[in-house]
């Protein structure tokens, strides 16, 4: 690819990047920091007259995306990488689900109350969600030529659709009391899920360009992205595998490469089914509300490079030399802020006399 207008080392930070997914160590960790940039032009940030605006109006989130761009030097490993975000769960709102706004995120209201009169759980091209998603991301990559990538959006399919859809707590007393209809719907989304993602491959090219997810920054070439269940908080190992592994092996099988986001200490007992999965290739681990930060939990990370597996870990800039000093650099990618260029400059120099093996 040609260096961005937003990213000029770009072929430095690929060649990292590569590396980084290969499990191995170049001339120092993988750090993405950003800051604002030293010559940042002073521009007002266009605001929403309402929730609805925030969330809908594809004119106003991609001036709030340029403008955001122009400000932000992406240090290291840091790509200018547009999401083109409709809320985490914009997957369910595809089949129907009523969306809620909030000022920081969209929540979905569950679709199926009564299993014998549920909707059917197929795709329309013409849903209004689907259109706003599918148009702002091409919309995106128009705006973004030679300037930044766009990435896959947050996709929460599969078994997250599901718990949406259903409703989390429904669901879990479902997988005893309605066994037969789980099922029957997650083959359903498993469909839905085949046909979203053929779109999203066809308008973003990853073979051409590479990929990432929007909001887990891990570019790489071909087709890569972030996988997630947040139901594994509430479910054992023995019900994640009895109900979903035949959904999570399809899905890993349209990747080249993966990075799972494990969120929250209620998720690390599916962590060893995790690291025997061939497609992904780092565990993106977040702590969770309330938890010890990053930098606490240094045990577990150590069990998952033991693994063989490669970390993305989102931190705070006082952690960086901690977990630079206590991880070996193979696979160890560290993303952070720092509050100016300078700042991001020298902690880039800094991690590479602490990187070890």
């Amino acid at each position: 690819m040609q260096p961005l207008q937003y990213k000029p080392d770009f072929e430095d930070a690929a060649r990292r990047m590569e590396a980084w997914w290969q499990n191995e160590l170049l001339d120092r960790v993988c750090l993405a920091v950003t800051a604002p940039r030293a010559d940042a032009p002073p521009e007002a940030m266009p605001p929403a007259r309402d929730l609805e605006q925030q969330w809908t109006d594809i004119d106003l989130m991609l001036k709030r995306l340029e403008i955001s761009m122009r400000r932000t030097y992406f240090g290291g490993e840091a790509f200018p990488i547009f999401m083109g975000n409709v809320g985490p769960d914009a997957f369910s709102a595809f089949l129907g689900a009523y969306v809620e706004y909030l000022p920081d995120t969209t929540w979905v209201h569950p679709l199926i109350q009564d299993w014998n009169a549920a909707p059917a759980l197929t795709f329309d091209p013409q849903n209004a969600w689907w259109q706003l998603q599918y148009n702002l991301l091409r919309r995106g990559m128009e705006l973004g030529q030679g300037k930044w990538l766009v990435g896959f959006p947050d996709t929460h399919s599969g078994a997250d659709a599901l718990s949406a859809l259903r409703g989390r707590a429904n669901l879990c007393l479902d997988f005893y009391d309605n066994p037969d209809h789980v099922r029957a719907a997650i083959r359903a989304l498993r469909e839905v899920g085949r046909q979203v993602y053929d779109a999203y491959f066809s308008l973003l090219k990853p073979e051409v360009q590479g990929s990432s997810s929007g909001w887990c920054t891990a570019w790489g070439k071909g087709r890569c992205n972030v996988d997630q269940c947040d139901l594994m908080a509430l479910i054992s190992p023995k019900i994640f595998q009895s109900f979903f592994d035949e959904w999570l092996q399809e899905e890993l099988s349209w990747f080249d490469r993966i990075v799972w986001h494990l969120d929250g200490p209620e998720c690390i007992p599916h962590l060893d089914y995790l690291l025997a999965q061939p497609t992904i290739k780092a565990i993106q681990w977040v702590p969770g509300a309330g938890m010890p930060p990053m930098s606490q939990w240094i045990e577990l990370l150590k069990r998952i490079q033991a693994a063989g597996k490669g970390l993305w870990l989102g931190i705070e800039p006082w952690e960086v030399e901690i977990l630079t000093r206590e991880l070996s650099g193979r696979g160890l990618m560290l993303h952070t802020y720092a509050g100016s260029q300078a700042e991001a400059e020298q902690m880039l120099v800094n991690v590479a006399h602490w990187t070890h093996a």
